[in-house]
């Protein structure tokens, strides 16, 4: 096992965790791109080129999702771009079957993360979960499918804690 790769993986859940317990959308972009890198760098370290291409492909594409607020981030040909690079890079990098999951899961987040509402982006995050843990566990990047979990948990709470409320407002 290679110990300094757990090590960053470490670092990436502390971010991950955290980001799906901040209100407002630019802090969640925030630490989901900080944590990115991390994962990126831990997947490399462990040989998983496709996971760690994709993941480095994600930091560029939270860094845009988070000005979508601006004219030149609005575009949706933004969403559909990064879909295509990371399907393509998908196919570039593929190893084995298992290589479907990081594109699947990339693409998911892709989606979550063009989102406006804080809601949407954790429900459909959730989704993202599943992908990525059992490539992690498959790979090596341990710390990296302990973190799907817990990120996965921290998504439940941060749906109970900040989207409960809301739906039992309008109700």
């Amino acid at each position: 096992m290679n110990i300094a790769a757990q090590i960053v993986g470490i670092f990436g859940i502390v971010l991950s965790l955290l980001s799906f317990q901040l209100k407002q959308r630019k802090y969640i972009m925030l630490f989901q791109m900080t944590a990115s890198l991390m994962f990126s760098a831990q997947l490399f370290m462990v040989g998983a080129i496709t996971g760690g291409c994709l993941d480095m492909i994600s930091f560029v594409r939270t860094l845009i999702f988070a000005n979508n607020s601006k004219k030149w981030a609005s575009s949706p040909w933004w969403l559909a771009g990064f879909i295509a690079v990371m399907i393509a890079t998908g196919i570039m990098t593929w190893k084995d079957p298992w290589s479907i999951l990081p594109i699947l899961g990339s693409i998911l987040s892709t989606v979550a993360l063009w989102m406006k509402k804080e809601r949407n982006i954790r429900l459909v995050s959730l989704l993202v979960g599943p992908c990525w843990m059992v490539y992690n566990t498959v790979t090596g990047a341990y710390t990296g499918a302990i973190s799907e979990v817990i990120a996965m948990t921290s998504i439940v709470i941060g749906l109970l804690r900040h989207d409960r409320k809301k739906i039992t407002q309008k109700g």
